[in-house]
């Protein structure tokens, strides 16, 4: 007779495996969902403050051009100058 140490190991290894319940699905379908969030929030406020900051810098620009404008002598000048700008404003816009 010999020993076969394979088939005493066997069944406690298998006793010994964890069984997978509905509870710890959830679990980690919640852990998942969470990380999936987090990285998708991460993304949204670098991409709303990548904005904010153009939006700040094409305001920064207007502003700029608006003060040149007022530096002209007439005022039909300066009305016009301002509708130009104000134009060029828009279309930027879109």
């Amino acid at each position: 007779m010999v020993f076969d140490p394979g088939a005493v190991a066997a069944p406690a290894a298998a006793s010994a495996a964890p069984r997978s319940t509905w509870r710890s699905t959830v679990v980690g379908f919640a852990i998942g969902f969470g990380v999936v969030l987090a990285f998708a929030m991460k993304w949204l406020m670098g991409y709303q403050i990548d904005s904010a900051q153009e939006r700040q810098e094409q305001h920064k620009a207007m502003r700029a051009a608006a003060v040149r404008c007022y530096e002209l002598t007439s005022n039909s000048a300066i009305n016009a100058c301002l509708k130009d700008i104000e134009a060029k404003s828009v279309q930027a816009a879109r």
